[in-house]
């Protein structure tokens, strides 16, 4: 229950998320392990919203891994019939990877507006 509450609280506070209680009934969290995106974990809330959480190291290819998530992540999410994707990045110095992530994030041909980029502090995940 508490890991819950914790994922309840990222996505309202740290995301933005204004998801009704309701959705936050379901929630599966897990951790995987790709071929096709650098993600780590796979957050799915409410059979709504798909969150993909990725801690680059600093030897990471920023682009090449950012724009492999989105478009995992926007295929996963229109397979699953999901409403709204999030990708978010989990780094040391979220002020410094930002302007760059957003650019990439603009420049990807799938986007579309269910679409979402975060770039958090790693510390934001710690709790869960």
């Amino acid at each position: 229950m508490e890991r819950r509450l914790k994922i309840k609280e990222f996505v309202r506070d740290v995301l933005g998320c204004t998801c009704p209680d309701k959705v936050f009934e379901q929630i599966e969290n897990r951790r995987v392990q790709s071929t096709a995106s650098p993600h780590t974990r796979t957050i799915t809330v409410g059979g709504r919203l798909l969150i993909y959480i990725w801690e680059p190291d600093a030897d990471t290819d920023l682009q090449q891994g950012l724009l492999s998530m989105l478009e995992s992540g926007k295929k996963e999410r229109d397979e699953r019939g999901l409403n709204r994707f999030r990708a978010v990045l989990a780094v040391a110095s979220p002020a410094d990877v930002s302007p760059l992530a957003n650019q990439y994030f603009s420049r990807f041909e799938g986007k579309d507006n269910r679409m979402h980029i975060h770039v958090v502090s790693v510390n934001e995940l710690k709790d869960f």
